[in-house]
């Protein structure tokens, strides 16, 4: 009569997980003066809204998400990162013949390679969900951004407006309502 001894294994593996998410939209600015004075306006009203520059790109970090606008192309991205340290654990059981000999090894190895895989299942389904977290806080974000974004260009363009009214000759008169959205210029040329 044979007998059967139990083989167990345990494992761990330790990961540093990383997820990142990025999008990048343009921004539509009416180009009503010439492209290095529309980034100028864009640049200071960005500057006002605590955006830092950064040679020809603004930039602002808020609660993890950091948002960097190209002034000169109006191309904003909008990009999110986390990462954390993971420990898994497992341990698998089995059967073999022998308690040390060939076939006991043999246990070990297959069940050994089973729970590797199973500990890197675990590992990627915690790194889905560290990118899944990444991914909600950035369109989270978004929602706020895009508003503000749109704000920022109605008072670039409403500026460039008057700016180019001027130039074309003397202002009458001028009514703007920043509530509606809506500037009426008077010129006399």
């Amino acid at each position: 009569m044979s007998r059967t001894y139990r083989v167990s294994v345990s494992e761990s593996l330790s990961r540093i997980i990383k997820a990142k998410d990025h999008v990048s939209t343009q921004l539509e600015i009416l180009q009503v003066l010439p492209p290095e004075q529309m980034a100028g306006l864009l640049a200071d009203e960005l500057v006002k809204q605590g955006f830092e520059r950064d040679g020809e790109k603004l930039t602002r970090t808020q609660d993890g998400v950091k948002v960097t606008v190209d002034v000169n192309t109006g191309t904003v991205t909008v990009s999110a990162e986390a990462s954390e340290a993971t420990e898994v654990e497992g341990t698998r059981e089995g059967r073999s013949y022998d308690e040390q000999g060939k076939h006991a090894k043999q246990v070990k190895e297959q069940l050994r390679s089973e729970l590797q895989k199973d500990l890197e299942k675990k590992v990627t389904q915690k790194t889905a969900a560290l990118q899944s977290q990444v991914t909600d806080r950035l369109e989270g974000q978004l929602r706020d951004l895009r508003q503000e974004l749109d704000q920022v260009v109605n008072r670039v363009t409403a500026e460039s407006l008057k700016r180019k009214a001027a130039q074309l000759g003397q202002i009458k008169e001028m009514t703007e309502d920043p509530q509606a959205g809506s500037l009426t210029i008077v010129v006399e040329v």
